[in-house]
């Protein structure tokens, strides 16, 4: 493994190891209505997403920071489901891909 192929593979893995709480955070931020963090969580989860592969997850992570940046109350429920709902599914295809490179190595 070449030391950007290391480098990414690190990437991912701190990107999983974190997803559950970034996920729990903007929850968290937008029950408290803290809409401006919530945002800027929603920016970080999008961009790092697109970073590791996670297409679907950037854009639910994408839909739900527009809805909160015009004031889209009303679709915050269902958008917030939707980013769980991938971040679910960008763990268990991130993950396996890891465990298949590992068998590889």
């Amino acid at each position: 493994m070449g030391e950007h192929d290391a480098m990414m593979a690190r990437f991912v893995h701190d990107y999983l190891e974190l997803l559950d709480h970034r996920v729990s955070s903007i929850r968290h931020h937008l029950d408290q209505r803290n809409y401006m963090t919530a945002h800027v969580a929603l920016l970080s989860l999008e961009s790092t997403s697109v970073m590791v592969g996670a297409g679907e997850l950037a854009g639910a992570a994408g839909a739900l920071r527009e809805a909160v940046e015009k004031g889209e109350r009303d679709e915050v429920g269902a958008l917030l489901a939707e980013v769980t709902t991938e971040a679910d599914r960008a763990r268990d295809s991130l993950g396996a891909s890891r465990q298949e490179e590992r068998g590889s190595a």
